[in-house]
């Protein structure tokens, strides 16, 4: 599995201009996972579902470059193993 980190959810979350309650809000989370997916606690992102991150871009996307979205897209293929 490639790899993938918190960082570049809480890059999304940032350039959309959003805090972590007001993500964790949108998206049907607390705030405290949001933390712990960005902050990378153990098994936090081995345990993150394609919902959660479906539901995290779905929010973060109408905001963020080009040159970011097409980033996002080519890392979750590869984390979630979609070709």
């Amino acid at each position: 599995m490639a790899k993938f980190s918190g960082a570049h959810l809480k890059s999304l979350r940032k350039e959309a201009g959003l805090t972590q309650k007001e993500l964790a809000s949108k998206i049907g989370i607390s705030r405290e996972t949001v933390v712990a997916i960005e902050n990378e606690y153990v098994g936090s992102i081995d345990k993150l579902s394609i919902e959660v991150v479906n539901s995290w871009w779905a929010v973060c996307r109408r905001t963020v470059s080009a040159k970011t979205k097409e980033s996002f897209k080519s890392q979750i293929l590869r984390f979630f193993n979609i070709t």
